[in-house]
């Protein structure tokens, strides 16, 4: 069982064809309405479930103090809360929707082997009303999104995302702009039009993907991404002129961003987010950090309105719920709800999860209790005939592509994002100190040199491309493959200037710092080490720079060349790391690594290009020297030479984590 657990102007077109109120979660009602007559719509909502279809470990503070280790969430589990919720509205006289807030795609060895096909699968069993366009969708090529939007039976949304251009996209009638729904007592039905609602109430609820898409993701074909909040507003201006005055937004931008869009755009009641990964609410209990609060209510510039933002997590670890109340002019007049995380009923005394570690069952009823009056926690039993299809279709296969064990360890090494978050120290994730490790050691090899002539001074990695904690217990080459480095990550080599490296971290540290930011930019390193401290306007500076040369720690001199490795999606400048492209935007020495028909391949480039659409967004190009692009997708390639890279580490260093490695990053709050 616990193996299975663990594998574990366009936008005026387009939409047509600023102050906290606090950590209040309650408008005043209108003393004027009737109450009584008016809506309450309960929204039951997920993001970033990223196909974590089985249950993900996690550890939590016990009775004792002591942490407890177990597992939390998975679909089956989700499921099951999100119908409870769901009768729990209809049971109270509340319609309900169930909303999706993006980012479906990449993260689990089941999506590896079954990419879309599988969410369709899943999704489909879910009751879901509707879901937000999130930056993962787009990992696997604009044709297997089609296929996912053609065959979800709930429609996939973004009012900001033009597909008149691009062919993939054009013709599928499931990828829209926004979707209406009638109200009639607590039942919610979809419907095409106004014309359609029969004078019944409309709720409306429009999407929002994110307008810098084309930065973070290669493949976006000839999408073109309008402004979010221009997109927004005049989304809710043509709404409105319908005579709806219910409306959603259903949004892949990240906390922050949604606390923006209420700022910047009136008549928007409730934001339902995703991207940032946000986990709204107090969960130190579960070594999960305390985040912004749940329903938290911003002020929009008008002056009149307000907007209640939700988000609920990652990895479908927890399910939001806020209930919204509404008088009868259609004017939002309370808010409130609350995350719930998901808990099982398996609890361990070590990270290893293993039976003999199992609590004493003279103990587990006194856990269950305890575990169940934990705030915003419940324990909720697996929807079976979910479970079930999963354990029958489709782990079979998860189990045999495991493949060898080439490692264990007896604790979790974690990854968190952002240093200091999910119980982190200001040294931030263990884990992509190691992978930074292996990226080095790797590409300085004898054999790797030989063919690369290159030598690397120092090596980095965005947080966003580790995707997992490495769990206790055994570890297999598809554990690093399949969850913690799933993505196609060639490996590039190029010259940099002490100068250039300086701006950079300083820039992409100072992006992750603001409250919501997106953190999946945050840099690890291997032989660099830095410290930045957040300053008083929310930015970074670096107080310390320096490299590992032979056996001593040098400063980094402006004027002086180095030799950086990273991923060639970040050396293209993706994910805000856009100083790299400017390095490379004329020029550049560097060399992209490969794995072809298990040779090592090199490609040189000759440089980045910055291309610039008809909306102004940015896509970075990278230009090589006799090649078009890099073969990831030709049978026999391999381009996850990061995971390569880990995996021959780890073979390569046994004892790598009895051995107590030192922090090379350090981020001080304020």
């Amino acid at each position: 069982m616990l193996f299975s657990q663990r594998v574990v102007a366009l936008v005026v077109a387009m939409s047509i064809g600023a102050v906290t109120a606090g950590c209040s979660s309650q408008l005043a009602p209108d003393r004027n309405s009737d109450q009584t007559d008016s809506l309450r719509l309960t929204l039951v909502h997920i993001n970033d479930t990223h196909s974590q279809f089985d249950a993900t470990p996690a550890k939590v503070r016990g009775p004792d103090g002591e942490p407890l280790y177990t597992f939390i969430g998975g679909h089956p589990r989700l499921l099951s809360k999100a119908q409870a919720l769901q009768q729990q509205a209809t049971d109270n006289g509340d319609a309900s929707l169930f909303l999706h807030g993006g980012d479906a795609f990449k993260g689990s060895a089941y999506f590896e082997l079954f990419e879309q096909t599988i969410n369709i699968d899943i999704l489909n069993r879910m009751g879901i009303d509707a879901m937000a366009l999130g930056n993962h969708e787009f990992d696997i090529g604009l044709t297997k999104l089609a296929d996912f939007a053609a065959n979800i039976n709930f429609p996939l949304l973004a009012a900001n995302v033009e597909t008149a251009a691009e062919p993939v996209l054009a013709d599928v009638a499931n990828f829209k702009r926004y979707q209406l729904f009638t109200v009639d007592g607590t039942e919610l039905t979809p419907v095409a039009g106004v014309s359609d609602a029969a004078g019944k109430t409309i709720v409306a609820v429009f999407g929002l993907a994110l307008e810098d898409m084309r930065s973070m993701v290669p493949e976006t074909g000839e999408l073109v991404f309008a402004s979010e909040v221009a997109a927004a507003q005049n989304t809710v201006n043509y709404l409105q002129a319908q005579g709806i005055t219910h409306i959603i937004a259903l949004t892949h931008l990240g906390h922050q961003r949604d606390v923006a869009l209420a700022r910047q755009v009136n008549g928007i009641d409730a934001i339902v987010g995703g991207h940032s990964h946000s986990l709204l609410g107090d969960f130190r209990q579960w070594y999960l950090g305390q985040q912004a609060p749940y329903a938290e209510l911003i002020a929009n510039p008008d002056g009149i309105g307000q907007t209640c933002i939700v988000q609920a997590g990652q990895f479908a670890q927890a399910v939001g719920a806020a209930e919204l109340i509404f008088d009868r002019a259609g004017r939002l007049s309370q808010c409130a709800g609350e995350n719930t995380l998901l808990a099982s009923r398996d609890y361990f005394s070590l990270a290893l999860r293993s039976e003999n570690s199992r609590i004493p069952q003279a103990e587990q009823q006194k856990t269950e209790n305890y575990i169940n009056q934990l705030q915003r926690t419940a324990i909720i039993e697996e929807e079976p005939q979910l479970r079930q299809l999963i354990d029958d279709v489709y782990l079979p296969a998860v189990r045999k592509a495991y493949g060898a064990q080439i490692s264990a360890t007896e604790q979790t090494i974690p990854h968190v994002r952002l240093p200091g978050s999910g119980g982190s120290d200001q040294h931030g994730s263990v884990l992509a100190g190691h992978i930074t490790d292996a990226m080095y050691y790797w590409l300085n090899q004898p054999a790797v040199r030989a063919k690369t002539r290159r030598q690397v001074d120092f090596t980095l990695i965005g947080a966003g491309n580790i995707r997992a904690n490495l769990e206790a217990g055994a570890i297999y080459e598809g554990h690093i493959r399949l969850e913690v480095l799933p993505f196609d990550t060639p490996l590039s080599i190029l010259s940099i200037t002490g100068a250039e490296l300086t701006a950079l971290l300083a820039d992409v540290v100072g992006a992750t710092l603001p409250e919501g930011a997106h953190a999946g930019k945050f840099p690890y390193s291997s032989h660099l080490r830095y410290i930045a401290r957040e300053t008083a306007d929310g930015g970074a500076v670096l107080e310390q720079l320096q490299w590992l040369q032979g056996e001593r720690w040098q400063d980094i001199q402006p004027d002086a060349t180095y030799s950086l490795a990273t991923t060639n999606y970040l050396a293209n400048g993706n994910d805000g790391w856009q100083r790299l492209q400017q390095v490379q935007q004329q020029s550049t020495d560097r060399i992209d690594v490969i794995i072809e028909q298990q040779q090592l391949a090199i490609y040189p480039l000759k440089r980045v290009e910055a291309i610039t659409d008809s909306s102004g967004q940015q896509a970075f190009v990278p230009q090589y020297q006799q090649a078009d692009g890099l073969p990831c997708k030709t049978a026999g390639n391999d381009c996850k030479v990061a995971a390569a890279a880990m995996i021959d580490y780890l073979k390569a260093t046994p004892t790598l984590w009895q051995q107590q490695r030192q922090p090379t990053v350090t981020l001080n709050r304020r």
